[in-house]
């Protein structure tokens, strides 16, 4: 064999091995950890803060309609965990000088933003869940039917979700 037959066949390998090395994504697992069942998102066995997962799906051109719920949900929710923290401890600090009185109502007012960013983070892993179902599936959305039991102004009633 020739140089240019040998040399021809080598780049002719070189292309098809470079044609099938393209990366499979790896799925997202789901996992609920803990005494209060926080749910942590896996990927490569590597556990993503929630800020992670929504830069992933911010950075993955097909998660664009994913990625508004899911980041603007996260913001608000730490946003009211963030002023919460601040708002309890400030007046927790103040009171250990003995020459102030600690404002008591900001602890209060820091209570009401710790509830209030619990539906934020309810509807942030709902909006997180279906995502990661969407990227797992490699971007076919899922035929998943969901029935709720739910008060409503009628009453008790069954709700299907789809």
């Amino acid at each position: 064999m020739t140089k240019a037959t040998i040399l021809s066949i080598t780049l002719i390998l070189i292309s098809f091995s470079f044609g099938f090395a393209q990366s499979i994504s790896e799925p997202i697992e789901i996992i609920e950890k803990g005494l209060f069942k926080k749910k942590v998102y896996k990927k490569c066995d590597i556990e993503m803060t929630p800020a992670q997962l929504v830069t992933l799906f911010r950075n993955d051109p097909n998660m664009q309609e994913y990625v508004k719920p899911v980041g603007l949900n996260y913001l608000a929710s730490l946003t009211l965990k963030s002023a919460a923290s601040i708002l309890v401890l400030w007046p927790v600090v103040d009171s250990f000088d003995k020459n102030s009185d600690p404002n008591w109502n900001l602890a209060y007012i820091g209570a009401g933003c710790a509830v209030l960013s619990i539906p934020f983070q309810k509807w942030f892993e709902k909006n997180a869940d279906q995502a990661v179902d969407y990227y797992n599936s490699g971007y076919q959305e899922s035929s998943n039917i969901q029935f709720n039991l739910q008060v409503g102004r009628n009453g008790l009633g069954l709700v299907m979700n789809f």
